[in-house]
C-alpha cells in the first residue's frame, strides 16, 4: 500500500475477507486502486451482485 499522506491522517482502510479485498477510502481522500498487473481498479470492480431478495 502506498500512500501520500501521513499514516495518522487514516486516507484508506484494508479488508481482506473471505470474498477479496476492500479498499476504503476515508473522506476527504483521493484514491486509485491498482490490480497486479498495474491497471487501475475502477470502483466497484468484482462487486458481488446484490441479493435481490
Amino acid at each position: 500500500m502506498v500512500t501520500e499522506t501521513e499514516p495518522e491522517q487514516s486516507p484508506f482502510n484494508v479488508v481482506v475477507h473471505d470474498q477479496g479485498i476492500t479498499v476504503w477510502v476515508n473522506a476527504g481522500h483521493d484514491a486509485e486502486v491498482f490490480d497486479k498487473n498495474g491497471g487501475v481498479v475502477p470502483c466497484g470492480h468484482q462487486r458481488p451482485a446484490e441479493d435481490g431478495g
